[in-house]
């Protein structure tokens, strides 16, 4: 049987995302596969040159381009969405006419997108695959303290850091044993100036502990009782899943789209209604409930390698 040439397009710099699906598309017999990690056009049009079927990362700058300079109707394309996209003019700028498939990672950022593209269900056939971990590799921590609190992300406005200290300023009162453990690379330095010295203004510096970008994750998630996400803005985050799946208990600020992901119980608007949640005392049959929700949302790594499967066996079959 001859196998089907499969290239991963993605930007250099952001296939974290996709590099654990491309290990699972590696395993399976039917495919080629190659990555295309890249910057360069010569780079993308050797990809879409090569390929039988394209799975473009992000629908940013690289898609508008992989649409625009190679006829992909003799070929099948997918194209994923993620979150940052869906406010730029990025996806305005895609020819959509020659992609099979524009995977969505939640219902909310699709929406966000129909109100610059009201016409988009007509151009393109669109699909919701939530994003999923590997949950055969992750156990339960057998530890969880709440008084470790993760704090999982890249440094950004978009994530709301000072939201996350106010948070922190409150908890201290009531415990001078909280602790924030933040792992993630600082994007912008204003909030490295400004979180280290709104932290010492508070009196909490010594609660608020910086890991940096951190390789090592399956460690740094050990005792760690409680995952804080104050993001604003959310497509459907990884740091919420993995944190829940080893059985933390999310606390999660109130973004468009969190009521259709998660219980109202991980929800809060206010700081005092994430104090609240972090206060909460729980058994140990709660947390494997925790982890049960990831799994009975389908929210696995195994079950969106089956659905992602699907689309790319019927990419580029029909014709465009």
């Amino acid at each position: 049987m001859k196998k089907r040439k499969l290239a991963f397009i993605c930007q250099k710099g952001l296939e974290t995302f996709i590099e654990p699906i491309v290990q699972q598309f590696e395993k399976l017999e039917q495919y080629q596969v190659h990555r295309y990690y890249c910057n360069t056009q010569p780079e993308i049009i050797a990809a879409v040159k090569w390929c039988d079927v394209c799975w473009i990362e992000w629908a940013n700058e690289i898609a508008i381009f992989a649409t625009q300079i190679y006829d992909l109707r003799k070929k099948g394309v997918i194209v994923r969405l993620h979150s940052y996209e869906s406010l730029s003019p990025m996806p305005q700028q895609i020819d959509w006419s020659v992609v099979d498939y524009l995977v969505f990672v939640a219902p909310h950022i699709r929406e966000i997108v129909k109100t610059k593209i009201p016409d988009l269900d007509k151009r393109v056939c669109t699909k919701i695959v939530p994003n999923g971990v590997d949950i055969d590799r992750i156990e339960l921590n057998k530890e969880l303290n709440p008084l470790n609190i993760a704090y999982v992300c890249n440094i950004n406005h978009k994530k709301e850091p000072a939201l996350a200290l106010q948070i922190m300023a409150e908890l201290v009162k009531q415990d001078k044993e909280y602790k924030l453990h933040v792992a993630g690379a600082w994007q912008d330095e204003r909030y490295k100036i400004y979180m280290k010295y709104m932290a010492k203004e508070m009196g909490i510096e010594d609660n608020i502990i910086y890991y940096g970008f951190v390789q090592d994750m399956d460690t740094f998630w050990q005792g760690k009782g409680i995952i804080l996400s104050t993001s604003i803005h959310e497509g459907h985050p990884y740091n919420i899943m993995e944190g829940a799946s080893r059985g933390l208990r999310p606390v999660v600020h109130n973004f468009m789209g969190s009521r259709e992901l998660y219980p109202a119980s991980w929800l809060f608007n206010t700081v005092n209604e994430a104090v609240n949640l972090v206060l909460l005392n729980k058994c140990t049959d709660y947390y494997d409930n925790i982890r049960k929700y990831i799994i009975d949302r389908g929210w696995t790594l195994d079950n969106q390698i089956k659905q992602f499967k699907e689309l790319v066996d019927k990419a580029g079959r029909k014709g465009k």
